[in-house]
């Protein structure tokens, strides 16, 4: 008995060893194993972060797709229900006092139905224009739309739908948010096609552009000078409504 419990007060003392040995094994696992969930825990809180981040991003981006989309069925809608001059009416001719060139009054314009494509035109230069349309409305293939508009005037400048192609361009630019592009097309029509009656329309965008750019003085300045040269316009009615908004 005595041989007995010598041998057991021998090998205590290695068994106790052994199980707090053990436990401190467990336990560092186990806290390597809550170190490994707080470091997954920032990453995911920092992904997190740059989620809600991209989330607010798109957000503000769609909003201002709304917004321009919202515009240009207003503009449409307008047009469709009578609210645009006949088509008969030849429009203003621009005053020799202004120079369209360097006028910033001269500015943007409300989108228009789809174009009606005349018989008179040749085949290639109708086909190419409807392409070019199509890749824009409905397609908003934008940056194609651009490419097809570019080439239609290089072939077709002083074509049947030369200023349509010219207004296009720079709604296709204005689309793609490409607002000083958009303004240097619209200015363009007004020098290059200044009998056009898309001009005041053109004129009006460029208005509008500044207007979303914060430039309210530029802004103004183009919606006065589209009421004051192309009265009787529904661009000068538009830009009276949006000048109005600017008091």
């Amino acid at each position: 008995m005595r041989r007995v419990l010598a041998l057991l007060a021998l090998g205590w003392p290695l068994l106790a060893s052994a199980g707090t040995s053990d436990r401190l094994d467990t336990l560092e696992r186990r806290m390597d194993s809550v170190s490994e969930q707080l470091l997954d825990l920032s990453q995911l809180k920092r992904e997190n972060a740059e989620l809600h981040g991209q989330i607010e991003v798109l957000r503000h981006e769609l909003d201002q797709l709304k917004n321009q989309q919202r515009e240009l069925y207003l503009d449409i809608d307008r047009r469709l229900s009578g609210d645009q001059a006949p088509a008969a009416e030849p429009p203003a001719p621009v005053p020799p006092a202004v120079e369209p060139s360097t006028a910033p009054e001269q500015s943007a314009a409300p989108a228009t139905a789809a174009p009606v494509v005349s018989q008179s035109a040749g085949d290639g230069e109708a086909s190419a224009y409807q392409e070019a349309y199509g890749l824009l409305i409905p397609e908003k293939k934008y940056d194609e739309a651009v490419a097809a508009f570019n080439a239609f005037l290089r072939t077709y400048p002083n074509g049947d739908y030369a200023d349509n192609a010219q207004f296009w361009l720079g709604e296709a630019h204005y689309a793609n948010r490409q607002y000083d592009q958009a303004i240097a097309e619209f200015q363009k029509l007004s020098e290059v096609y200044p009998s056009s009656p898309k001009v005041p329309d053109a004129l009006l965008k460029v208005g509008y552009i500044r207007h979303a750019q914060g430039d309210y003085d530029k802004a103004r300045q183009v919606f006065e000078g589209v009421i004051q040269h192309y009265p009787d316009t529904a661009a000068a009615r538009l830009a009276q409504q949006r000048l109005e908004s600017l008091r």
